[in-house]
């Protein structure tokens, strides 16, 4: 705020509180500390109403009429002259200034009378609180308000019963007022924005206690209608209530402003610790209020957008109104889509700033969320390759069952006809010894065939292809598998790293019990081989249990190796989907 706005929100409170001293001078004499509080309240009206008038126009509404209503509430305390026209112009500024008051706090903190049961409010308060003014000054002679007969009073139609009715029609009339103003302000704090809520609730909250203290007050004393020194002495107490209500609207402007103020400097503060993708979208969260806050970033790459894990997104346009997109825009392309809460539409110059200050820590952050789309684009790539491998291994898995197996197994029952059809003791153990090599290679590959990918494996999942392969190794082991099939590369690759676990139990371990399980959770499946051994299991280059760690990290999981005297775990641990980085 610059130093000319201070000088003119100071200067309206001093004239407020001038015109304040000098309308009820009478008696502030007897009673001066109530005319310090009465001065506070109109002036803290009238610098509330500057306030807000200096801070653009979408607070120009309301500053002007808090304004207005500063300088209007003053001239209510012309009552306590005993000459001139003074008091009977103090009940018609007194009106005027609930008026003036309601109107601004409905309008607060947004700048518009949103809806027409506002504009209708604002329209009954006038005739109420106006033109039941006019009537009363019509119907009434001075004396009967506690007034001295020499001062200027308009009574043309003075008529007491008339006058006592009309008093009762006010007092009513003010409560269904004030019960009507304090609903609308209940559906108003309701439907304000999560950025506005936070200054406007101890503003309405405030309103509504006013109000509702001077209705009442008015229905249930009715004696501050006949006597002055009652009349001023409520004055008093509702500019108790007002003077909570200015200081809140103050309160409240001041913070608005020192917010657009200071968030361009929050942005630059936060990020220069570091301009990761998440420390960009939160300064820009904090610096704007908005938790819900999305950035999309243009991936040259790609050709399109990503969020800032760098997944492919569009931030197209939506028939949802709640939502604002700002395009930020670099040198050469698209730089990001910020998506912000639709009330920062009312606040344009701060979304701009914060946004301008932002723009540095944005590039860097576009210039990562694209990396990580790279690298998700490799990562998936990969994932793509071990798929590729596994079919390729199930292939050759099926063309040695199909081709060499199955020749080979055709050319062993031919030798064993051989030696049904000749006695040649020779032709016999020539036979016999053909016979037993076809057999050693059948079983070779058929070891060959099962270390491509089991058929127990493919055809019934993890958990019977790892009991087969305890048995085989003759182990004894209690096998827990997740009874749900993974996706085939997990399933291999689990299956491939707990066998080498199993392997290096059945060399090392051999006689310890052993626990195989494989678990999911949260998007993840955990493989773990747990042995009551003597330990010693370490990672060798080239070696079984390197080959583990390998394998996972192809699915861009990992492994670990824990050994000890007690017993050795092997654990894997793979996504279920590859994850992209961000």
């Amino acid at each position: 705020m610059s130093r000319d706005q201070i000088v003119r929100v100071l200067l309206c409170a001093l004239l407020s509180g001038c015109l304040v001293a000098a309308t009820g001078a009478p008696y502030w004499q007897s009673h001066p500390l109530r005319g310090l509080v009465a001065g506070l309240a109109c002036a803290g009206f009238a610098a509330a109403g500057a306030l807000l008038a200096t801070g653009g126009p979408r607070r120009l509404f309301t500053g002007r009429l808090l304004l207005a209503a500063g300088f209007c509430w003053p001239f209510a305390w012309l009552v306590s002259f005993d000459r001139g026209p003074g008091p009977a112009v103090s009940y018609l500024c007194q009106g005027l200034f609930w008026v003036l008051a309601g109107a601004a706090i409905l309008s607060y903190p947004t700048g518009v009378l949103v809806a027409g049961r506002y504009r209708a409010f604002v329209a009954g308060a006038a005739v109420v609180m106006l033109g039941g003014g006019v009537v009363l000054l019509l119907v009434s002679q001075p004396q009967w308000l506690g007034l001295p007969t020499t001062v200027s009073w308009p009574g043309v139609f003075a008529d007491r019963a008339v006058f006592g009715a009309w008093i009762r029609v006010l007092a009513a009339a003010q409560v269904v007022l004030a019960a009507w103003f304090t609903a609308l302000l209940w559906v108003r704090a309701r439907w304000l924005s999560h950025l506005d809520r936070r200054i406007a609730v101890p503003v309405l909250l405030a309103a509504a206690a006013l109000v509702l203290f001077s209705s009442v007050q008015a229905a249930v004393k009715t004696s501050a209608w006949t006597t002055r020194s009652e009349l001023q002495a409520f004055y008093f107490n509702q500019g108790v209530i007002a003077l909570v209500v200015s200081t809140a609207l103050v309160s409240g402007a001041l913070r608005d402003r020192w917010w657009e103020l200071s968030a361009p400097h929050r942005v630059v503060r936060i990020t220069s610790s570091g301009t990761s993708v998440a420390t960009v979208r939160v300064a820009l969260a904090e610096a704007l209020r908005d938790r819900s806050l999305r950035l999309y970033f243009w991936a040259p790459a790609e050709n399109g957008w990503v969020d800032v894990r760098g997944l492919p997104a569009v931030p197209s346009a939506s028939p949802d109104d709640r939502r604002w997109r700002i395009a930020v825009d670099g040198h050469q392309h698209p730089l990001a889509v910020v998506e912000v809460d639709a009330a920062l539409r009312d606040r344009p110059l701060l979304v701009d700033a914060v946004l301008r200050a932002g723009s540095p820590a944005l590039l860097t952050a576009q210039l990562q969320a694209a990396a990580s789309a790279n690298l998700a684009q490799v990562l998936a790539a990969q994932e793509r390759l071990a798929e590729r491998e596994l079919a390729e291994r199930q292939r050759l898995e099926q063309e040695l069952v199909d081709g060499a197996q199955h020749r080979l197994g055709l050319l062993e029952r031919q030798l064993h006809g051989l030696t049904d059809h000749t006695s040649d003791p020779a032709v016999l153990r020539f036979a016999g010894e053909c016979r037993r090599e076809v057999l050693a290679t059948v079983g070779e590959l058929e070891a060959l065939a099962r270390g491509l990918l089991p058929a127990a494996l493919a055809e019934r999942g993890l958990g019977p292809a790892l009991e087969a392969v305890v048995a085989r190794l003759g182990l004894t082991a209690t096998v827990e598998v997740h009874p749900e099939r993974l996706p085939p590369a997990v399933e291999a690759t689990l299956y491939f790293a707990l066998c080498e676990g199993l392997t290096n139990v059945a060399k090392y371990a051999r006689g310890a019990s052993v626990t195989v399980r494989v678990a999911v959770s949260d998007g993840w499946a955990s493989g773990f081989v747990v042995d009551d051994g003597p330990g010693g299991a370490a990672t060798k280059a080239g070696g079984g249990l390197a080959g583990i760690v390998d394998r996972a990290r192809v699915l861009s999981g990992w492994a670990a190796i824990d050994s000890s005297p007690t017993g050795t775990q092997i654990s894997v641990h793979l996504p279920l989907d590859v994850p992209l980085v961000a």
